[in-house]
Protein backbone atom coordinates (compact mmCIF):
# COMPACT_ATOMS: atom_id res chain seq x y z
CA UNK A 1 0.00 0.00 0.00
CA UNK A 2 2.51 2.21 0.55
CA UNK A 3 4.31 1.90 -2.44
CA UNK A 4 1.20 2.71 -4.38
CA UNK A 5 -0.24 5.82 -2.43
CA UNK A 6 3.92 7.33 -2.25
CA UNK A 7 4.41 6.76 -6.03
CA UNK A 8 1.42 7.53 -7.52
CA UNK A 9 0.91 10.66 -5.37
CA UNK A 10 4.53 11.93 -6.05
CA UNK A 11 3.76 11.32 -9.80
CA UNK A 12 0.62 13.19 -9.84
CA UNK A 13 1.10 16.23 -7.50
CA UNK A 14 4.41 16.68 -8.75
CA UNK A 15 6.47 16.10 -5.53
CA UNK A 16 9.34 14.12 -3.51
CA UNK A 17 8.06 11.16 -2.13
CA UNK A 18 9.97 12.44 0.81
CA UNK A 19 7.26 15.13 1.42
CA UNK A 20 4.26 12.44 1.53
CA UNK A 21 3.80 10.83 5.02
CA UNK A 22 2.09 7.67 5.22
CA UNK A 23 0.92 5.46 8.48
CA UNK A 24 -0.08 2.08 8.92
CA UNK A 25 -2.57 0.70 11.38
CA UNK A 26 -1.40 -2.78 12.13
CA UNK A 27 -2.44 -5.76 14.40
CA UNK A 28 1.46 -6.86 14.62
CA UNK A 29 4.45 -5.00 16.31
CA UNK A 30 6.14 -6.85 14.07
CA UNK A 31 5.41 -4.63 11.16
CA UNK A 32 7.18 -1.57 12.67
CA UNK A 33 10.35 -3.71 11.94
CA UNK A 34 9.28 -5.16 8.34
CA UNK A 35 8.65 -1.60 7.52
CA UNK A 36 11.87 -0.87 8.19
CA UNK A 37 13.45 -3.40 5.66
CA UNK A 38 15.88 -1.31 2.70
CA UNK A 39 13.42 -3.77 0.52
CA UNK A 40 10.29 -1.41 1.20
CA UNK A 41 11.81 2.01 0.59
CA UNK A 42 12.31 4.19 -2.77
CA UNK A 43 15.18 2.75 -3.58
CA UNK A 44 13.82 -0.11 -5.39
CA UNK A 45 11.48 1.55 -7.78
CA UNK A 46 13.78 5.33 -7.77
CA UNK A 47 16.02 6.26 -10.12
CA UNK A 48 14.01 6.13 -13.18
CA UNK A 49 16.20 9.08 -13.94
CA UNK A 50 19.68 7.08 -13.50
CA UNK A 51 20.24 8.28 -9.53
CA UNK A 52 19.36 5.46 -7.00
CA UNK A 53 16.10 6.19 -4.37
CA UNK A 54 17.10 7.99 -0.98
CA UNK A 55 15.88 5.25 1.00
CA UNK A 56 12.46 6.94 1.44
CA UNK A 57 10.36 4.53 3.58
CA UNK A 58 7.38 3.03 2.00
CA UNK A 59 5.21 3.30 5.13
CA UNK A 60 7.17 6.20 7.71
CA UNK A 61 4.92 5.03 10.59
CA UNK A 62 3.54 1.93 12.03
CA UNK A 63 1.10 2.13 15.01
CA UNK A 64 -1.20 -0.55 16.25
CA UNK A 65 -4.55 -1.08 17.50
CA UNK A 66 -3.46 -0.96 21.17
CA UNK A 67 -1.33 2.36 20.57
CA UNK A 68 -4.33 4.16 18.89
CA UNK A 69 -6.26 3.46 22.14
CA UNK A 70 -3.50 4.57 24.18
CA UNK A 71 -3.11 7.80 22.07
CA UNK A 72 -6.31 8.75 22.43
CA UNK A 73 -6.65 8.32 25.98
CA UNK A 74 -3.71 10.17 26.98
CA UNK A 75 -5.34 13.30 24.74
CA UNK A 76 -8.53 12.76 26.71
CA UNK A 77 -10.54 11.37 23.72
CA UNK A 78 -13.51 8.79 24.78
CA UNK A 79 -12.46 6.53 21.80
CA UNK A 80 -15.86 4.52 21.93
CA UNK A 81 -17.89 7.48 21.95
CA UNK A 82 -16.61 8.56 18.21
CA UNK A 83 -19.26 8.18 15.41
CA UNK A 84 -18.58 5.09 13.67
CA UNK A 85 -20.08 7.00 10.13
CA UNK A 86 -17.42 7.35 7.72
CA UNK A 87 -15.63 10.54 7.34
CA UNK A 88 -15.51 13.04 4.69
CA UNK A 89 -12.29 12.59 2.53
CA UNK A 90 -10.81 14.44 -0.47
CA UNK A 91 -10.92 12.63 -4.46
CA UNK A 92 -7.63 10.75 -4.70
CA UNK A 93 -6.12 12.62 -8.06
CA UNK A 94 -6.38 9.41 -9.90
CA UNK A 95 -9.89 7.87 -10.72
CA UNK A 96 -8.62 4.37 -11.38
CA UNK A 97 -6.87 4.31 -8.59
CA UNK A 98 -9.70 6.24 -6.09
CA UNK A 99 -12.25 3.78 -7.37
CA UNK A 100 -9.49 0.38 -6.70
CA UNK A 101 -8.65 2.24 -2.83
CA UNK A 102 -12.57 3.59 -2.24
CA UNK A 103 -15.03 0.86 -4.32
CA UNK A 104 -18.39 2.85 -4.04
CA UNK A 105 -20.55 0.06 -6.04
CA UNK A 106 -21.49 -2.45 -3.14
CA UNK A 107 -21.65 -5.43 -5.41
CA UNK A 108 -21.26 -9.47 -4.06
CA UNK A 109 -19.64 -9.44 -0.96
CA UNK A 110 -15.82 -10.92 -1.52
CA UNK A 111 -15.59 -13.98 0.25
CA UNK A 112 -14.61 -13.84 3.69
CA UNK A 113 -15.37 -16.71 5.79
CA UNK A 114 -13.87 -18.39 8.68
CA UNK A 115 -12.52 -20.84 6.72
CA UNK A 116 -9.74 -18.12 5.30
CA UNK A 117 -8.77 -17.56 8.25
CA UNK A 118 -7.49 -14.58 10.09
CA UNK A 119 -4.85 -13.63 8.49
CA UNK A 120 -5.61 -11.86 5.45
CA UNK A 121 -6.65 -15.34 3.45
CA UNK A 122 -3.88 -15.85 0.85
CA UNK A 123 -3.81 -19.23 1.66
CA UNK A 124 -6.96 -19.56 0.83
CA UNK A 125 -7.20 -17.62 -2.30
CA UNK A 126 -4.44 -19.70 -3.69
CA UNK A 127 -6.52 -23.38 -3.06
CA UNK A 128 -9.73 -22.01 -5.03
CA UNK A 129 -7.12 -20.43 -7.58
CA UNK A 130 -6.06 -23.88 -7.96
CA UNK A 131 -9.32 -25.56 -7.54
CA UNK A 132 -10.46 -23.17 -10.61
CA UNK A 133 -7.31 -23.84 -12.62
CA UNK A 134 -8.65 -27.93 -12.09
CA UNK A 135 -11.90 -28.33 -13.29
CA UNK A 136 -14.00 -30.73 -10.76
CA UNK A 137 -11.24 -30.49 -8.00
CA UNK A 138 -12.06 -30.43 -4.94
CA UNK A 139 -10.77 -28.59 -1.68
CA UNK A 140 -10.18 -31.42 1.40
CA UNK A 141 -9.48 -30.07 4.83
CA UNK A 142 -7.86 -32.10 7.45
CA UNK A 143 -7.38 -31.00 10.65
CA UNK A 144 -4.57 -30.82 12.82
CA UNK A 145 -4.17 -31.61 16.74
CA UNK A 146 -5.60 -28.12 17.13
CA UNK A 147 -7.48 -25.71 15.73
CA UNK A 148 -4.32 -23.37 14.62
CA UNK A 149 -3.04 -26.74 12.81
CA UNK A 150 -5.22 -27.75 8.75
CA UNK A 151 -3.88 -29.25 5.98
CA UNK A 152 -5.25 -28.85 2.90
CA UNK A 153 -5.20 -30.66 -0.50
CA UNK A 154 -7.15 -30.37 -3.86
CA UNK A 155 -7.82 -33.49 -5.41
CA UNK A 156 -9.06 -33.80 -8.91
CA UNK A 157 -11.85 -35.94 -10.26
CA UNK A 158 -10.37 -39.20 -10.39
CA UNK A 159 -8.86 -38.49 -6.88
CA UNK A 160 -5.10 -37.49 -7.53
CA UNK A 161 -3.71 -34.52 -4.95
CA UNK A 162 -2.69 -31.87 -7.46
CA UNK A 163 -1.79 -29.55 -4.55
CA UNK A 164 -0.55 -29.47 -0.78
CA UNK A 165 -0.67 -26.56 1.39
CA UNK A 166 -1.32 -26.28 5.59
CA UNK A 167 -1.74 -23.78 7.87
CA UNK A 168 0.49 -23.21 11.19
CA UNK A 169 -0.43 -20.62 13.74
CA UNK A 170 1.34 -20.29 16.92
CA UNK A 171 5.27 -20.70 17.54
CA UNK A 172 4.57 -24.01 19.05
CA UNK A 173 3.05 -25.52 15.87
CA UNK A 174 5.72 -23.37 13.84
CA UNK A 175 8.60 -25.64 15.99
CA UNK A 176 6.42 -29.28 15.39
CA UNK A 177 6.25 -28.20 11.32
CA UNK A 178 9.80 -27.61 11.33
CA UNK A 179 11.15 -30.84 12.87
CA UNK A 180 8.15 -32.72 10.91
CA UNK A 181 10.22 -31.38 7.39
CA UNK A 182 13.74 -31.49 8.93
CA UNK A 183 16.01 -34.06 7.47
CA UNK A 184 16.72 -36.49 9.73
CA UNK A 185 20.20 -36.57 11.16
CA UNK A 186 22.55 -39.40 9.40
CA UNK A 187 22.60 -42.86 11.52
CA UNK A 188 25.79 -44.10 12.41
CA UNK A 189 24.94 -47.59 13.42
CA UNK A 190 25.82 -50.17 11.82
CA UNK A 191 23.03 -51.09 9.38
CA UNK A 192 21.89 -47.88 9.56
CA UNK A 193 20.61 -45.57 7.09
CA UNK A 194 23.64 -44.13 4.67
CA UNK A 195 24.85 -40.63 5.02
CA UNK A 196 22.78 -38.20 3.33
CA UNK A 197 19.28 -39.79 4.03
CA UNK A 198 16.41 -37.31 4.30
CA UNK A 199 12.89 -38.57 5.90
CA UNK A 200 9.95 -37.45 4.35
CA UNK A 201 7.58 -35.00 5.94
CA UNK A 202 5.37 -36.65 8.31
CA UNK A 203 1.99 -35.51 7.90
CA UNK A 204 1.24 -36.35 4.79
CA UNK A 205 -1.29 -38.81 5.74
CA UNK A 206 -3.22 -37.54 2.24
CA UNK A 207 -0.66 -37.90 -0.17
CA UNK A 208 2.65 -38.48 -0.71
CA UNK A 209 2.93 -34.69 -2.34
CA UNK A 210 5.18 -32.14 0.11
CA UNK A 211 3.54 -28.63 0.63
CA UNK A 212 3.52 -26.26 -1.99
CA UNK A 213 2.29 -23.79 0.24
CA UNK A 214 2.47 -22.97 4.29
CA UNK A 215 0.39 -19.87 5.96
CA UNK A 216 2.68 -19.47 9.21
CA UNK A 217 1.99 -16.60 11.95
CA UNK A 218 3.74 -16.71 14.87
CA UNK A 219 0.53 -15.79 16.86
CA UNK A 220 -2.04 -18.74 18.06
CA UNK A 221 -5.10 -17.68 16.48
CA UNK A 222 -3.54 -15.63 13.31
CA UNK A 223 -3.52 -12.35 13.12
CA UNK A 224 -6.68 -10.87 14.69
CA UNK A 225 -5.02 -12.11 18.17
CA UNK A 226 -1.58 -9.94 17.25
CA UNK A 227 0.44 -8.95 19.95
CA UNK A 228 -0.58 -5.34 19.16
CA UNK A 229 -4.30 -6.14 19.37
CA UNK A 230 -6.31 -4.72 22.05
CA UNK A 231 -6.60 -7.81 24.99
CA UNK A 232 -9.32 -9.12 26.95
CA UNK A 233 -7.24 -7.86 30.00
CA UNK A 234 -5.90 -4.73 28.91
CA UNK A 235 -7.83 -2.11 31.68
CA UNK A 236 -10.25 -0.47 28.67
CA UNK A 237 -11.84 -3.49 28.12
CA UNK A 238 -12.16 -4.52 31.74
CA UNK A 239 -13.92 -1.53 32.97
CA UNK A 240 -15.95 -1.12 29.86
CA UNK A 241 -17.68 -4.73 30.50
CA UNK A 242 -17.57 -3.93 34.65
CA UNK A 243 -15.29 -6.52 35.69
CA UNK A 244 -12.72 -3.72 37.53
CA UNK A 245 -9.59 -5.61 38.41
CA UNK A 246 -10.79 -9.15 37.73
CA UNK A 247 -8.32 -10.78 35.54
CA UNK A 248 -9.86 -12.74 32.85
CA UNK A 249 -9.02 -16.76 32.77
CA UNK A 250 -8.84 -18.58 29.52
CA UNK A 251 -12.44 -18.72 28.63
CA UNK A 252 -12.90 -14.95 29.29
CA UNK A 253 -10.13 -14.85 26.62
CA UNK A 254 -11.37 -17.59 24.03
CA UNK A 255 -14.83 -15.50 24.02
CA UNK A 256 -12.87 -11.95 23.38
CA UNK A 257 -10.90 -13.25 20.69
CA UNK A 258 -14.28 -15.11 19.15
CA UNK A 259 -15.62 -11.16 19.05
CA UNK A 260 -12.39 -9.59 17.44
CA UNK A 261 -12.98 -12.41 14.77
CA UNK A 262 -16.74 -12.06 14.69
CA UNK A 263 -15.92 -8.60 13.73
CA UNK A 264 -12.98 -9.51 11.32
CA UNK A 265 -15.38 -11.36 9.19
CA UNK A 266 -18.53 -9.56 9.36
CA UNK A 267 -17.01 -6.26 8.31
CA UNK A 268 -18.08 -4.93 5.04
CA UNK A 269 -15.75 -6.39 2.21
CA UNK A 270 -16.53 -5.01 -1.11
CA UNK A 271 -15.42 -6.37 -4.36
CA UNK A 272 -13.30 -3.24 -5.99
CA UNK A 273 -15.20 -1.39 -8.53
CA UNK A 274 -15.04 -4.25 -10.55
CA UNK A 275 -17.81 -4.23 -13.50
CA UNK A 276 -20.24 -6.94 -13.55
CA UNK A 277 -19.07 -8.41 -17.03
CA UNK A 278 -15.79 -9.86 -14.79
CA UNK A 279 -17.69 -11.50 -12.53
CA UNK A 280 -16.87 -14.88 -14.41
CA UNK A 281 -13.85 -14.95 -13.95
CA UNK A 282 -13.94 -14.01 -9.40
CA UNK A 283 -11.68 -16.37 -7.55
CA UNK A 284 -13.29 -16.14 -3.96
CA UNK A 285 -14.91 -13.08 -4.55
CA UNK A 286 -11.82 -11.44 -6.07
CA UNK A 287 -11.07 -10.60 -10.07
CA UNK A 288 -7.90 -11.72 -11.07
CA UNK A 289 -8.23 -9.78 -14.38
CA UNK A 290 -9.48 -6.63 -12.50
CA UNK A 291 -6.32 -6.79 -10.42
CA UNK A 292 -4.29 -7.43 -13.44
CA UNK A 293 -6.05 -4.15 -15.29
CA UNK A 294 -5.32 -2.10 -11.91
CA UNK A 295 -1.52 -3.25 -11.83
CA UNK A 296 -1.28 -2.51 -15.53
CA UNK A 297 -2.45 1.22 -15.25
CA UNK A 298 -0.74 1.80 -11.63
CA UNK A 299 2.90 0.68 -14.19
CA UNK A 300 1.64 2.99 -16.33
CA UNK A 301 0.74 6.27 -14.36
CA UNK A 302 3.95 6.23 -12.97
CA UNK A 303 6.31 5.31 -15.62
CA UNK A 304 7.92 2.25 -13.41
CA UNK A 305 8.52 -1.06 -14.70
CA UNK A 306 5.58 -3.68 -12.53
CA UNK A 307 8.11 -6.01 -11.18
CA UNK A 308 9.76 -3.06 -9.20
CA UNK A 309 6.54 -2.06 -7.72
CA UNK A 310 4.53 -4.96 -7.02
CA UNK A 311 7.79 -7.62 -6.42
CA UNK A 312 9.93 -7.74 -3.49
CA UNK A 313 12.77 -10.30 -2.49
CA UNK A 314 13.92 -11.21 0.91
CA UNK A 315 17.34 -10.31 2.23
CA UNK A 316 18.23 -12.50 5.58
CA UNK A 317 18.82 -10.50 8.34
CA UNK A 318 22.61 -11.35 10.09
CA UNK A 319 22.70 -11.66 13.59
CA UNK A 320 26.15 -10.89 15.18
CA UNK A 321 26.39 -13.24 17.80
CA UNK A 322 29.49 -15.52 17.45
CA UNK A 323 30.35 -12.70 14.32
CA UNK A 324 34.12 -11.12 14.60
CA UNK A 325 34.27 -7.51 15.50
CA UNK A 326 34.28 -6.35 11.89
CA UNK A 327 31.52 -8.40 10.52
CA UNK A 328 29.72 -6.63 13.31
CA UNK A 329 30.38 -3.28 12.87
CA UNK A 330 29.44 -4.02 9.34
CA UNK A 331 25.98 -5.56 10.33
CA UNK A 332 25.37 -1.98 12.41
CA UNK A 333 26.83 -0.08 9.49
CA UNK A 334 23.99 -1.45 7.15
CA UNK A 335 21.27 -1.34 9.83
CA UNK A 336 22.45 2.41 10.62
CA UNK A 337 21.20 3.32 7.24
CA UNK A 338 17.99 5.36 6.34
CA UNK A 339 15.53 2.37 5.31
CA UNK A 340 17.94 -0.12 6.10
CA UNK A 341 17.98 -3.44 8.45
CA UNK A 342 15.75 -4.11 11.24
Amino acid sequence: MGTLLKTTLSKKLNISPGRIWHMAVMPCFDKKLEASREELTDSVWAGDDGKPGKGIRDVDCVITSKEILMLAESRGIDFFSLSSEPISQPDFPDPTIHNFLFPTTKRRRQEQTPDAGTSGGNLHYILHDIQSRNPGSQIQTIRGRNADVVDYIVVNPSGETVFKAARYYGFRNIQNLVRKLKPARPSRMPGGKPFGSARKPTGGKSSGLEYAYVEVMACPGGCTNGGGQIKVDDQVVLDRRGLGDTKPGPQEQKAWLAEVDEAYFSADEQEAAASEDKDADLVAGISPSYIRDTLAHWSEITSIPLDKLAHTSYREVVSDVGKKVSDTERVIQLAGKIGGGW
